[in-house]
């Protein structure tokens, strides 16, 4: 017999998106066009994926198309299934197999599925890590809500996440175990042998969990009644001049039914611009952020981080496996994909930077060709106009001096425009009539949104890989300082950082390197409001890339 070594969830961490359909969405994949002016562009495909039957085990189906929305506008939420597997010893030769685990592999082991627990615990600290407990000064726990389940092995019925905020003594509950919220729902399926026209394809027996994530809605006190939308500010106005007013049309903050929440709490008196708090990034994602003094309005929505854990015992010991899941809104553009997602940061954490030879360049070519149509793809999914806007407004918060340099890109009314030279390119001739502004100006086409109109004209003609080669190969140079880079390691920095950046990477602690510019890509922020780039690992990549296709040219 075989020996258990260890269990682990595949995969270990996933993605939902929330939704208030009770349809989820079927699966999909990325794949080029096959239609005669499709070119290279990405579009959906459906894939093989699951219904859940009345009983908790699994029907296979192909679909034959993918819809995101119900007929009434209900957005079908994304509900990804773990699959809990083992690694094996053989007994003979020592080896070790990764399988996964099934009541037949259960029974060869002498359990059965009576021998699995598995736990769920969903929670939201979004409030809490704004806002912190005036005695102990850490977050106040009162404001998170949390909710957990206990399903036993042989369990396939469907089990609530139901929140409630766990406090100490002398907090006040934001959520009340009375009236919880819910973060979703977990179901334990049913193994059963494959017996349908899919079945070759997928094994029915392997033990499975599914997570599907809430509505989507928002939660608020009994004042959260009304607001104003305010109008979107079009021209350089102070938006300090709008403290106080009531801007724009009136919106309701949280639907009847939704008003639960304790409204006693230091998170219904939490204001950004006090100083009181570490304001976590970024500053604004809060109810309230713009009305009146910017005091919150109390209001929290049904997003989570999930952990999901199964105990597993055999002989006398207990194994364990863990998976994450991650629950927010639905996709904006779901045939675009990001430049970049979940596993390049976990291949810039775990993997080491590329190195470009002539043996591997095949391989690193058909990365990059994937990293610019992802770029396109990125890129004409947003609006350039705005992002260019709220970059520049930024920069002139940080510092006065937002003049162009001979270094770097310019920071200020001037970028990407004809006088952010040796910087841009292409743009100003395919934007005339656009002027030294922090505000888009309209083009003398008509244009209302000139930056974001250039977009396809400057990135849709290298998603051809020969055209994209080529024009490496001749502006290896330009494309090499169009490339915004990484952050560094925080061992690569200087103990104490001089005014002028680091060629080689960047450093926080340098202002002009948390300033917004041209480079690629363009005024996008990351994960702390400061200047998205590649990962390092791509950043390298691309860098090796340009210097082995410059060297081609100079050899004769």
């Amino acid at each position: 017999m075989h020996t258990l070594l260890d269990i682990f969830f595949n995969p270990p961490m996933a993605i939902a998106r929330l939704g208030a359909s009770p349809t989820p969405l079927e699966s999909f994949e990325w794949t080029s066009s096959r239609a005669a002016h499709g070119g290279v562009q990405t579009v959906i495909a459906p894939a093989l994926s699951f219904t859940v039957r009345d009983d908790g085990s699994l029907e296979p189906h192909l679909p034959k198309s993918i819809r995101f929305k119900d007929d009434d506008g209900s957005v079908r939420p994304v509900a990804p299934f773990f699959e809990l597997w083992g690694r094996f010893q053989s007994p003979h030769d020592g080896s070790v197999e990764e399988l996964p685990l099934t009541p037949s592999r259960l029974h060869e082991l002498g359990i059965t599925m009576k021998h699995i627990a598995i736990e769920v615990t969903a929670s939201n600290f979004k409030a809490a890590r704004r806002v912190t407990d005036s005695v102990s000064g850490v977050s106040d726990m009162g404001c998170s809500f949390t909710a957990r389940v206990d399903i036993g092995g042989d369990d396939h019925a469907k089990h609530v996440l139901n929140a409630f905020s766990r406090h100490n003594s002398g907090q006040q509950p934001l959520v009340s175990p009375d009236r919880p919220i819910p973060l979703g729902v977990v179901q334990w399926i049913r193994p059963r042998s494959g017996s349908t026209s899919h079945a070759e394809q997928v094994d029915l027996s392997v033990l499975r969990l599914r997570f599907t994530p809430a509505i989507g809605t928002v939660y608020g006190p009994p004042r959260a009644v009304v607001g104003s939308d305010r109008q979107a500010i079009t021209g350089p106005i102070d938006v300090l001049q709008l403290a106080g007013t009531l801007e724009g049309r009136m919106h309701t903050i949280v639907p009847p039914a939704n008003r639960i929440l304790s409204d006693a709490t230091p998170w219904s008196t939490y204001r950004m611009v006090t100083g009181l708090y570490d304001d976590p990034q970024p500053q604004d994602g809060y109810d309230g952020s713009d009305d009146g003094d910017s005091t919150s309005w109390g209001v929290v929505d049904d997003s989570c981080d999930a952990l999901i854990t199964a105990t597993l015992a055999w002989r006398d010991q207990r194994y364990r496996a863990h998976a994450r899941v991650f629950a927010g809104p639905p996709a904006f553009a779901p045939d675009r994909r990001p430049f970049y997602g979940v596993n390049d940061d976990l291949d810039d954490r775990d993997l080491p930077l590329v190195k470009v030879t002539r043996e591997n360049f095949d391989e690193i070519k058909d990365e990059v060709v994937e990293l610019f149509r992802r770029v396109f793809e990125s890129a004409a999914s947003l609006n350039l106009d705005q992002a260019r806007t709220e970059g520049l407004q930024d920069n002139a918060a940080k510092t006065a001096a937002t003049g162009a340099s001979e270094a770097l890109p310019a920071t200020g009314p001037t970028s990407m425009t004809r006088d952010d030279k040796p910087w841009v390119d292409r743009v100003p001739d395919l934007m005339p009539g656009q002027q030294a502004s922090v505000f888009s100006t309209t083009s003398s086409r008509g244009d209302s949104l000139p930056f974001t109109e250039v977009v396809p004209f400057v990135h849709s003609q290298l998603m051809d890989e020969t055209i994209l080669i080529d024009f490496l190969r001749r502006r290896h140079m330009h494309v090499r300082r169009l490339l915004r880079p990484p952050f560094g390691l925080i061992g690569e920095w200087a103990d104490e950082p001089g005014p002028d950046p680091n060629p080689a990477f960047r450093d926080p602690r340098v202002l002009r390197d948390v300033l917004h510019d041209m480079r690629m890509p363009p005024y996008m922020r990351d994960a702390y409001y400061v200047p998205l780039s590649l990962t390092r690992r791509q950043y390298q990549m691309m860098i090796g890339f340009l210097d082995l296709l410059a060297e081609e040219g100079r050899t004769p």
